[in-house]
């Protein structure tokens, strides 16, 4: 999707959501206090810097209630679509990981560069489906990175509906249930 497309989309898209996301700023401020938004360096493509934007669900290292909520329909994601009109994100892509989190993996893991070849994305399949550990994350993310298609795209973006709508947990055990399929999208019959 071309960058111009995505800033129009996401602008729609921070419109639509407004009513969610005042629900979600709402639940926050009243269940937990302030502040509402959480930030956090992270790498995006080319590995530059910038501050990924979300609804706070932690308080002293715990998961808030509305956080709880908020994490499992992936409403927490909504203020991403500030960095995906910046720029600074896709709406798909390999999922922004912080610098910290960039040594440390790429020590183990030099064929991580792979994913700083596109813009990282407010959802992917890691995002969605989970992950199997460090290894697994980066092989799914660089095959994305180099071998995504409009097709893929559009499958991410109906998994990501369906966590929207369902919540992550109901969505992964209803696609657990067809392993060929889920291994077509994880790029593994490539």
């Amino acid at each position: 999707m071309s960058i111009r497309l995505e800033t129009t989309a996401a602008a729609a898209l921070l419109a639509a959501s407004a009513p969610l996301s005042l629900v979600s700023a709402a639940s926050i401020l009243m269940f937990d206090g302030p502040p509402v938004f959480f930030r956090q360096t992270r790498l995006g493509l080319h590995r530059r810097p910038f501050s990924l934007l979300k609804f706070r669900t932690m308080r002293d290292d715990r998961i808030t209630h509305p956080g709880r909520i908020l994490r499992n329909l992936g409403w927490d994601e909504l203020p991403q679509l500030v960095n995906v009109l910046r720029g600074e994100a896709s709406f798909i892509g390999p999922r922004p990981l912080t610098p910290e989190d960039v040594e440390r993996l790429s020590a183990e893991h030099p064929e991580m560069d792979g994913r700083f070849t596109v813009r990282p994305g407010l959802t992917g399949l890691i995002q969605v489906l989970g992950t199997r550990g460090a290894a697994f994350s980066i092989a799914v993310e660089n095959a994305y990175a180099h071998r995504a298609t409009a097709l893929h795209d559009a499958q991410i973006l109906s998994l990501t509906a369906g966590a929207f709508l369902l919540g992550k947990d109901r969505l992964r055990r209803f696609v657990a249930r067809f392993p060929a399929w889920k291994n077509h999208l994880l790029f593994l019959d490539f």
